[in-house]
């Protein structure tokens, strides 16, 4: 008869409360399996980038944050993540969509436990949203006064004032409410709330800045040609936005005195927004402007550091862009005198396109 060895029963048993803590320290994951799908029906193909901030999930596991890029070929998405819905801290995932090289909308997962694959729609939250129904969530309501310092706490946020209008600049009223600017769709808003036309004086005089100028043309599709109120001077002090990414000037758009051009492949269309910001012959005693430079180091996907040419002053003017998408300082990279450190995350992939610009001293 075969004896199974004393020494090896023995040996299992250390092996599996040795082992055994390590495996019940991992966190249960619910899968979310789906399609995706274009407006116009097309398969989506392009890349899903999720992020998460720490938080500790429902069986004390800690969850570090994170960035993680999805690649999605003919509309398949295939993801686990940790439950969020019954964390001990509060937790979401961040999840924006890129296609072609470009943002093409953002939205907030939460995620309930599950044993069956679930799809988008059970882990999105809505807008305005504080919660969502996904299955096996608790869908009751919450109630404001069940929430112990929650009323206290929505007192010291800003009221919506009586000119609230969605779309327009909002403006901070005489009573803390927050209330739409007044003027044309073309005007420029000045930090004392007033508008006017895009380079013209505020109360305190012309600062030489041009700040979330709409360039005139029309948004259609197939219009190419658009026009600054001013000259910008430098040109490539021009930072312009199309639904909040950076255009890269030469490649998306050229500019020839007030005049933008767009590109074929990236011609505006309605309901796109377009905001311009740039200097016009600013002069400030002891500030200089760096604009649109590449920092010099090799982007292979490994490299993580990268140097300026100069040194940033103050080190918070320094805005880093990556393909359009500008990164957050001590999250995505660091900076030390002229030295930039990408964080693992975020090291640049072959093709990436990094540009900065800031301020130094004189």
């Amino acid at each position: 008869m075969f004896r199974f060895p004393r020494w090896l029963f023995c040996a299992a048993l250390t092996l599996g409360v040795t082992l055994g803590p390590r495996l019940a320290a991992q966190p249960a994951l619910t899968t979310i399996q789906d399609t995706l799908y274009t407006a116009n029906g097309n398969f989506f193909n392009g890349v899903i980038t999720i992020t998460w901030q720490s938080f500790e999930a429902g069986d004390t596991s800690n969850i570090a944050a994170q960035v993680t890029r999805l690649s999605i070929s003919n509309g398949n998405l295939y993801v686990q993540l940790v439950p969020t819905t019954t964390a001990n801290t509060p937790a979401t995932y961040a999840v924006q969509y890129n296609s072609s090289g470009h943002t093409q909308y953002n939205e907030v997962w939460v995620v309930p436990p599950s044993t069956t694959p679930l799809r988008v729609r059970d882990v999105r939250l809505s807008a305005g949203a504080v919660s969502t129904p996904g299955p096996a969530a608790d869908t009751s309501a919450i109630q404001i006064a069940n929430v112990v310092g929650l009323q206290s706490a929505l007192n010291l946020r800003p009221t919506m004032g009586v000119g609230f209008t969605a779309s327009k600049t909002a403006v901070i009223d005489a009573m803390g409410g927050i209330d739409g600017a007044v003027g044309n769709a073309s005007d420029c808003m000045h930090v004392d709330g007033s508008s006017g036309a895009c380079g013209t004086a505020s109360a305190s005089g012309n600062t030489g800045f041009v700040d979330a100028e709409t360039p005139s043309g029309t948004l259609n599709g197939v219009n190419t040609t658009f026009t600054l109120a001013n000259t910008p001077s430098p040109a490539t002090s021009l930072l312009l936005y199309r639904n909040g990414m950076l255009q890269d000037q030469n490649f998306d758009y050229t500019l020839a005195g007030s005049t933008i051009t767009f590109q074929s492949g990236a011609v505006p269309r309605s309901p796109d927004i377009l905001l311009a910001y740039y200097r016009v012959s600013v002069s400030i005693s002891g500030v200089g402007f760096v604009d649109d430079e590449t920092p010099a180091g090799t982007i292979n996907g490994s490299n993580s550091a990268f140097t300026l040419a100069n040194t940033p002053n103050p080190s918070t003017s320094l805005a880093l862009y990556r393909n359009g998408i500008l990164l957050k300082p001590g999250l995505d990279y660091t900076l030390s005198g002229n030295s930039i450190t990408f964080s693992p995350a975020m090291i640049p992939q072959m093709a990436d396109v990094l540009l900065c610009s800031y301020r130094i001293a004189q």
